[in-house]
């Protein structure tokens, strides 16, 4: 029986692990910075994983009409956005026509090797999660075998894009999740959060280099200060002293909202997991 989603975010475990999963990620993104920055904003999330969800579990196969009229019913993005994501894929090598549909028109296209590493690295620190929660061994199955990746991948992503409770993250999670790679800005700051007790109904944590955090996930750090003072303006956020330069302080109930939305996709891959390994019957 998969977890529930309340059962996974209340578990003393969660974040914890959420700080684990951070950390981890954070060696994904480093490995490829473009590839990763497809996990660095929910608009970039949902259609980087309806693409393969299209190309794994859709029998039409993955196409820019098929990728736009997947996500039209939820207003992820815009005809020419979805456009500009394929074509980027393409020029970075993320996609490639797919040679057993080379003479067909539309072009169909298949996902390269670094993406399919890259998925496998994201649902093996995903599964620790739940691991950590009761023990099991999610991550060591799916590493005896990968080929489960691409009957986990698709059921997961459709799932999460039927939710709304996980398309639209809370509003105050979303100020960060909807811009470009605030999902990586907060990563950072729940690697830091995971490893203190909250105060008061605050965490502290160190001050973030503004610079070097810019530099690292590619974005300018003017972007990175907007970003983090839409944050501060709703209360999320703030610092102990000098803006940007001193230590910060982070909103434990922020904190229960991010676990609460990540929970909901931990849920439906825990029930992706069980489905691919059997223990559930479509």
């Amino acid at each position: 029986m998969p977890l529930s989603a309340e059962t996974i975010a209340q578990h003393p475990a969660f974040l914890p692990s959420l700080s684990l999963y951070g950390e981890r990620l954070a060696g994904v993104y480093q490995e490829n910075q473009r590839l990763g920055a497809n996990f660095g904003s929910q608009r970039r999330w949902l259609i980087s994983q309806a693409a393969l969800a299209l190309y794994w579990g859709g029998h039409e196969g993955l196409t820019v009409n098929s990728l736009i009229e997947a996500l039209k019913p939820f207003k992820v993005a815009s005809p020419n956005t979805i456009r500009d994501y394929v074509d980027e894929s393409l020029t970075y090598g993320f996609l490639r026509p797919d040679p057993e549909r080379d003479s067909l028109r539309p072009r169909y296209f298949e996902p390269t090797r670094p993406v399919y590493v890259a998925i496998g690295q994201w649902l093996a620190a995903n599964l620790m999660m739940l691991d950590a929660i009761d023990g099991q061994d999610r991550a060591a199955a799916l590493a005896a075998h990968a080929e489960m990746i691409p009957v986990i991948q698709p059921r997961l992503a459709l799932a999460c894009l039927h939710d709304a409770a996980w398309r639209e993250p809370p509003p105050r999670v979303a100020l960060l999740q909807k811009s470009i790679s605030g999902g990586l800005v907060m990563d950072n700051i729940i690697v830091m959060v995971g490893r203190e007790r909250p105060e008061e109904g605050r965490y502290l944590i160190p001050a973030l280099n503004a610079r070097e955090m810019a530099k690292r996930i590619l974005i300018s750090r003017t972007h990175l200060q907007r970003i983090l003072r839409k944050v501060v303006n709703v209360g999320a956020i703030g610092w102990s002293g000098r803006p940007f330069e001193s230590a910060m302080w982070v909103d434990g109930a922020f904190i229960a909202e991010y676990c609460r939305w990540q929970a909901v996709k931990s849920h439906h891959l825990d029930e992706a997991f069980a489905f691919a390994t059997g223990d559930l019957i479509d």
